[in-house]
């Protein structure tokens, strides 16, 4: 009974541990309207102090009824604190020039979204958390800069 007690601390433990990084891991930028010839791409930033397991994370981003779904983050990836993964957009991707990203963990699970922005301008500018990580729920959190795929945003 006590060797059964010791499995499920353990095991309780790690679901917390796992829950608690994961919760640091938010969307930090995205590219919605690409200079001609690029992809749509969306970043995700883990402002918390531990590493988190982001296998099988998957994002969107919807305009309207349009919907462009990224690849599933390879099994094995772990986002280490302060750092940065890039989910890869399609160069085929055709819509209106803006919409939402939504970020889902493994299990589906919604983690981050952000609000709807409009990018008509087919540039190297992006819509980005300022500074990274920043999740206050309000509009002000992100603001438009030059593109920092994969690097901390600066203004």
């Amino acid at each position: 009974m006590k060797k059964s007690s010791a499995v499920l601390c353990i095991t309780l433990a790690v679901i917390a541990l796992t829950v608690a990084a994961s919760a640091s891991v938010v969307l930090n930028e995205m590219e919605l309207n690409p200079p001609e010839g690029g992809a749509e791409w969306v970043e995700i930033y883990n402002d918390g102090n531990d590493s988190a397991d982001i296998s099988g994370w998957t994002a969107t981003i919807t305009d309207g009824s349009w919907v462009g779904k990224f690849p599933a983050v390879p099994a094995g990836t772990i986002l280490e604190p302060k750092g940065f993964y890039v989910f890869p957009g399609q160069s085929s991707w055709n819509h209106e020039n803006g919409g939402f990203a939504t970020l889902y963990d493994a299990d589906g699970i919604k983690v981050d979204k952000s609000g709807t922005r409009v990018d008509s301008l087919g540039n190297d500018f992006t819509y980005g958390r300022h500074p990274d990580g920043r999740n206050t729920n309000a509009d002000a959190d992100w603001g438009l800069g030059y593109s920092t795929k994969g690097r901390s945003n600066v203004r």
